[in-house]
């Protein structure tokens, strides 16, 4: 039969001079405790260290012990065959269903958790939800439909505002891209925290409810379009490289930028990040692991690319002569952040130079993938899977099939022939 009595520790006193009611549960013979909300002074327990039946706090532990007994009671414990275990998990549960909580909070500590590489993107789209509500705290109950629809509005009003200040600067207007990126970040994390707070084994459901059923999401903004014609790249490539004075020529951002966008150019549109943390080569053939996305894939992203004869220059004056790397970025810039930076910087000069708008290094791998497709025939898929990109439709089919990179470099191959003539 259980039991439940009221418990005080004489070991236990507060700094404050208090001691915590605690409720001791007896079943079969085995004992569990729970800390109480109810605090009591050594003026309200007898030598034994227990209450006073003169204390006002008495009635309050024998309310909280009859409120105990009626919740345990629905349990039917006997019929059911419950142990202490599960009665104390239940009413932990039962406990847990009155908590509130802090979507905020919650999100900043699974954003500081996560390894994933999107982690920055969550942290700006909480920070515009602290915006939006102007505190650092938001019940997850009161994220609803309507709650969605006024942060979308609040997005898009301070998009607008940006666009008039950059308008009045003289400066370039970005897309709206970050509605739609800072309402999937928040949908992440609303499910994110009903993976961990509903336990449905146990019937505890905190956040019952699913607001982004309803939601009408934003399209993304289609991503703007970088690729830039053969004859420009080639431009590229036959610009004379800047003079330099000796010991500052690794690190001139105009002749970094020239050689990095032709090497991605000419390595299927490799990613500056790829190139800052490339280790293997074999022969003539690059080794990686795409840093976006090789910790979502079972492939961890390989990919195998050869080199073109025509990059073998670039590629001999950036190795790294430690063989820690394999190319010397990473002694010159701290991290791959700083060195596509420096890469941009060096190609906004030379985009100045042949009359290029806002010239980028991704459009060396958006140029690939154009020219591949449209001027030199390459089947979509090929192209698709140069550019190291995932098809969702062939995942299973994908388990059984061992790449051998060979159809892509084909087409890298016809690819740098065409824009450079060998």
């Amino acid at each position: 039969m259980l039991t439940i009595k009221s418990e005080i520790k004489r070991q236990e006193q507060k700094l404050d001079g208090t001691y915590n009611v605690k409720l001791r549960f007896t079943l079969d013979r085995k004992v569990k405790r729970l800390s109480t909300s109810l605090f009591v002074y050594s003026k309200d327990l007898t030598k034994e260290f227990k209450i006073k039946p003169s204390s006002p706090i008495k009635q309050d532990v024998e309310a909280l012990i009859r409120s105990y007994y009626e919740k345990c009671a629905k349990l039917q414990i006997e019929l059911n065959h419950y142990t202490l275990d599960d009665i104390i998990d239940y009413l932990n549960g039962e406990q847990e269903k009155n908590q509130v909580i802090n979507f905020i909070k919650f999100s900043r500590e699974w954003i500081a958790s996560t390894t994933i590489k999107g982690a920055p993107n969550y942290t700006s789209a909480i920070n515009a939800l602290v915006r939006f509500i102007g505190k650092e705290e938001l019940d997850v109950n009161l994220i609803t439909k309507d709650f969605l629809d006024s942060f979308k509005t609040f997005l898009n009003k301070e998009h607008e505002t940006r666009t008039k200040k950059l308008i009045q600067q003289g400066k370039r207007v970005p897309s709206n891209r970050s509605l739609s990126l800072y309402l999937i970040s928040i949908k992440k994390l609303f499910n994110e925290a009903k993976k961990k707070y509903n336990k449905k084994d146990k019937n505890l459901i905190l956040i019952p409810h699913s607001p982004f059923d309803d939601f009408v999401m934003p399209k993304q903004e289609a991503t703007r379009k970088r690729a830039i014609p053969a004859d420009i790249i080639k431009k590229v490539w036959k610009l004379p490289y800047k003079d330099m004075k000796k010991g500052y020529k690794a690190t001139c951002r105009y002749n970094l930028a020239k050689d990095c966008f032709i090497l991605s150019f000419c390595l299927m549109g490799i990613n500056s990040a790829d190139l800052y943390n490339a280790t293997k080569m074999d022969g003539n053939t690059i080794t990686y692991y795409r840093t976006k996305t090789k910790d979502r894939r079972l492939d961890n992203a390989k990919m195998m690319v050869e080199i073109p004869h025509i990059i073998q220059p670039i590629i001999n004056k950036y190795r790294d002569k430690t063989g820690k790397r394999l190319f010397n970025f990473y002694q010159y810039y701290c991290d791959e952040k700083g060195f596509n930076k420096a890469i941009n910087y060096g190609l906004k000069e030379i985009g100045s130079i042949l009359g290029i708008d806002d010239l980028e290094y991704y459009a060396a791998r958006h140029s690939w993938a154009t020219i591949a497709l449209n001027k030199v025939g390459i089947d979509k898929y090929i192209v698709h899977a140069a550019l190291n990109h995932i098809d969702d439709s062939m995942k299973v089919t994908d388990i059984y099939i061992e790449r051998d990179f060979v159809n892509e470099n084909k087409a890298n191959a016809k690819v740098v022939r065409y824009v450079f003539g060998k």
